[in-house]
């Protein structure tokens, strides 16, 4: 057998030169024409908080940038406006770190109208505007379908901040609350929350701006039990709003599911999954005969169950839905998308976009930085679906901003113009350039 070894694998020389201008972030100028191709600089520039300095566009595109590109904290700034190729790469002189943090405590929060006084809720106004431009085009991007779904939940993002406050799982943390779209693959809305917010708050506030972005679309709407409100299931039917969500397992209801009848395999898509299923009939909580008569007319509950061996085991879970024609295993089918898709869109935002460390004992900057988290996170899904092959569109955004973000050039100031040259065999060039061609179409 002949054995290949490397050559002197740990036989290095360090130099280092004043004359090469180089950086290892090479796609951030894609990121820079998408964001000017789309008009986002430009809605940048009518934020008008600055009259003076740096322009609100330099101070925006900078964050967003620096979330793209893997900052953590916005000290993580210093290091990628040390890089000389990105100096040159962003064409002006960049903003310091505490220039970015003076203008996010600047920033306005949406404050909704609450019964509750149990913490801070809001959302940047202003970065409204901006995802409004992303997910409108993504949304004519895939022919403007006129049904999608709308997976709700809150996410915790445990913290050891001064001013957080505790969760309902006994941890300091802050609970933004989520809308997705995974027909989109974005955020739609959201709203940043203290610790101490509960979990079943505001869910027709978020679902209201959605419709309102997007008043042309049906919406099926998917949750876990912390939806499962009366009043909220009442409006969205009334709304004519589908829904299939995790129902909160009341005594009434558990009694009911034990006592039920008609059990029978669940199969879908061919497949045994050693669960049962059956239809329940219950009666929720009303405040009159009229009201009860309508929440069992206009309701399914679908309990399901498994067993194991000789002996019954409830793991149980009951679903319900306003969806009255759909087979039960459609609507379970529904009902289980959802878990992919939270838990996906979760991973991307905190693990994938640094969410899950928050910059500042302010909370008005943290919602700031989590709105801007959120504009990263659908920019780089637009550019991903709109500019990419097709293998690359199903990337993780760790994996795509590895590929695609940390691109290493020679970055060469020419005639007024910033010239970058590429290897001609790394691998990712060729795609890379076939992006920039596609966004050229696009421009015009």
């Amino acid at each position: 057998m002949n054995l290949l070894i490397h050559q002197n694998p740990v036989s290095f020389k360090l130099e280092v030169s004043k004359k090469v201008t180089a950086t290892s972030f090479a796609g951030i100028v894609l990121m820079r024409k998408a964001m000017k191709t789309w008009g986002l600089i430009d809605e940048m520039e009518r934020f008008g908080f600055k009259k003076a300095g740096f322009s609100d566009a330099v101070i925006v595109e900078a964050l967003v940038l620096l979330i793209a590109s893997g900052g953590r904290s916005l000290s993580d700034w210093e290091y990628l406006k040390g890089e000389m190729g990105f100096d040159r790469m962003f064409g002006k002189t960049c903003p310091s770190v505490d220039t970015l943090e003076r203008y996010l405590r600047r920033l306005s929060l949406l404050i909704p109208e609450r019964d509750s006084n149990a913490g801070q809720v809001g959302y940047t106004a202003c970065f409204e505007t901006l995802q409004e431009i992303l997910i409108l085009s993504a949304w004519k991007a895939i022919g403007s379908p006129k049904k999608m779904t709308l997976d709700l939940d809150a996410m915790i993002i445990e913290t050891d901040k001064r001013d957080a406050l505790y969760c309902y799982e006994k941890v300091k943390a802050y609970q933004p609350m989520n809308a997705y779209c995974p027909e989109l693959g974005m955020v739609l809305a959201h709203e940043f929350r203290d610790g101490n917010v509960s979990p079943m708050e505001g869910y027709q506030r978020i679902i209201e701006r959605c419709r309102k972005l997007l008043p042309q679309v049906r919406w099926i709407v998917r949750s876990d039990s912390a939806g499962y409100q009366n009043e909220f299931l009442d409006w969205m039917t009334d709304q004519r709003i589908a829904y299939v969500m995790t129902a909160r397992e009341t005594e009434a209801l558990q009694a009911e599911m034990i006592s039920a009848d008609g059990w029978r395999p669940l199969i879908l898509d061919g497949f045994d999954l050693g669960e049962e299923i059956t239809e329940v009939i219950h009666c929720p909580d009303a405040g009159s005969r009229k009201e009860l008569h309508r929440r069992m007319n206009d309701r399914r509950y679908l309990a399901l169950r498994k067993t194991k061996g000789q002996q019954e085991i409830f793991i149980s879970q009951i679903v319900v839905t306003n969806d009255l024609t759909s087979t039960e295993e459609k609507v379970v089918t529904k009902h289980r998308g959802r878990c992919g898709s939270i838990e996906h869109f979760h991973s991307q935002l905190k693990g994938g976009l640094g969410m899950d460390s928050l910059p500042s004992n302010d909370f008005k900057v943290n919602a700031a930085w989590y709105a801007l988290g959120c504009l990263a996170h659908n920019l780089l899904r637009l550019i991903q679906s709109s500019l990419f092959q097709e293998d690359w569109k199903k990337l993780e955004i760790k994996t795509f901003r590895f590929r695609f973000l940390r691109l290493a050039a020679l970055v060469i100031s020419k005639a007024r113009r910033v010239i970058l040259k590429f290897h001609k065999d790394h691998p990712i060039v060729p795609i890379y350039l076939q992006a920039w061609e596609r966004l050229a179409i696009l421009s015009g």
